[in-house]
């Protein structure tokens, strides 16, 4: 009990409390299907970050490997590739989503 006096006094206990709390709700609602949810959730999450890597670490490696910058009229050059184009429609139409969720 002694042991215990200082934690009590702290206040530490009382949070030592609220955590156990917290873990045995959490073990509480985990049924299959929550845990089916989750780990689905976190496997597209993980492929989109991967993905996103990827193509951030070629991008980086194709332009560092030029020797000068780009000029503006190669930069719009890129917009006649059928890729650029493609993740240029990505990208506007997430912001196009992000803007209707506000």
């Amino acid at each position: 009990m002694s042991k215990l006096e200082p934690l009590i006094q702290s206040g530490r206990l009382d949070n030592l409390v609220d955590a156990l709390s917290l873990v045995s709700d959490t073990v509480d609602l985990l049924d299959p299907a929550m845990v089916e949810k989750l780990a689905l959730l976190f496997e597209q999450i993980t492929g989109a970050t991967w993905s996103l890597g990827n193509a951030v670490r070629m991008a980086s490696a194709q332009t560092a490997a030029q020797t000068e910058a780009p000029s503006l009229r190669q930069l719009l050059s890129l917009l006649r590739q059928e890729d650029t184009r493609r993740g240029c429609a990505v990208a506007l139409r997430t912001l196009n989503v992000i803007g209707r969720q506000l």
